[in-house]
């Protein structure tokens, strides 16, 4: 059996996040199908891959009828493209994040626990080796009991100045925090086993966005008298198991490192990890001791494409009828937490959270 598949959205991500990796997998998927509102995209992919064109993904799903979709659109139309897809019963991969906020992610989360259909969102970031080595250092429980988990993940200058990322329909109203945030929380959270969050205390700034003089420094063009998205963001997330989450995430920074840079530490009382990289963590140790010598152990890390593991590891799910490795339940949590932040910096207090 072969799943019937299309892909919603085929710019950069959902053209090399999901269209490429599936053609790895014509053993399992048939890829009948792409929508894309922009015409000549959605013409040129279509001429190359050799699939047909929609410019309305509602009139794809009546005319094909796949059994699979990847929905690779801006973040503003992820929550309401995804409720359309599932109530039609279609499995659906949602590109990360799930939604623009709490309430829209529950409401997909809902509908496909309602309609008995696989619901996946591609953070391909989970599919890091070195991930799943600090994933197998917390499942043998040679970290102990967790405490204290830090995570960085910031550019030097890297305002994506472009409507998908800016425009508030678009991008869902929020800026940096739920851009590039998401998979530093999400990585956190999946060392941490998804700790349920109680209480969050954060800021959200625009330091960066709304000068003209910055725009230069950063990605694409944008009127900086129209910015007022989030261009950093901290926050401090108290966690069941007295557990403190400590984040900072930002598009723009006066920071020593050019490139984009993610740093992750977790303590325990039996050992501790610290991982680097960017949205993908690719560097990782544990740090421990003997009865008698402090410890060091670094990973001999194998190359995989992460890409084509996410999207192979959803097809699965379906072929195999079992819960997918990414679910959304796990974004409920995560978006719990950005929520949070954003209330807490509105409102200037400490926001108590009820899961």
């Amino acid at each position: 059996m072969k799943i019937r598949y299309g892909v919603i959205g085929v710019g950069g991500h959902g053209r090399n996040r999901h269209l490429i990796p599936l053609t790895k997998l014509n053993d399992k998927v048939e890829i009948i199908a792409i929508a894309d509102v922009n015409k000549e995209r959605c013409e040129e992919v279509s001429s190359q891959f050799k699939i047909k064109c929609y410019l309305d993904y509602m009139e794809m799903i009546e005319k094909e009828s796949p059994d699979a979709v990847s929905i690779v659109t801006p973040t503003g139309l992820h929550s309401k493209i995804a409720i359309d897809i599932l109530n039609r019963g279609i499995n659906v991969l949602v590109d990360k994040p799930l939604g623009a906020n709490l309430d829209e992610v529950k409401e997909v989360v809902n509908t496909a626990r309602k309609k008995g259909l696989k619901l996946m969102v591609g953070y391909w970031s989970r599919f890091s080796p070195a991930l799943q080595y600090g994933e197998e250092i917390v499942d043998k429980g040679l970290l102990g009991e967790p405490y204290v988990a830090y995570g960085y993940l910031v550019r030097r200058r890297g305002i994506p100045g472009i409507p998908t990322f800016i425009d508030k329909t678009l991008s869902g109203g929020k800026g940096a925090l739920l851009d590039i945030g998401c998979y530093l929380i999400d990585n956190l959270l999946t060392l941490l086993k998804f700790k349920k969050p109680k209480s969050v205390v954060g800021k959200v700034y625009t330091k960066f966005g709304n000068k003209k003089e910055e725009v230069k420094f950063n990605w694409g063009s944008w009127n900086p008298e129209n910015f007022s998205l989030d261009d950093y963001a901290v926050g401090l997330v108290k966690l069941e198991g007295d557990v403190s989450l400590i984040i900072e995430v930002g598009w723009a920074a006066n920071v020593s490192h050019m490139e984009e840079k993610s740093y992750i530490r977790i303590l325990g009382d039996r050992g501790g990890i610290e991982a680097t990289g960017h949205e993908a963590i690719t560097d990782i140790s544990f740090h421990s001791r003997t009865e008698n010598f402090l410890t060091d152990t670094k990973p001999a890390l194998r190359k995989v494409d992460i890409y084509f593991e996410m999207v192979k590891a959803f097809v699965d799910s379906i072929l195999q009828d079992r819960e997918p490795p990414v679910t959304g339940e796990e974004s409920v949590i995560l978006h719990s937490i950005i929520d949070g932040i954003y209330r807490s910096s509105i409102e200037d207090k400490d926001v108590k959270i009820s899961l």
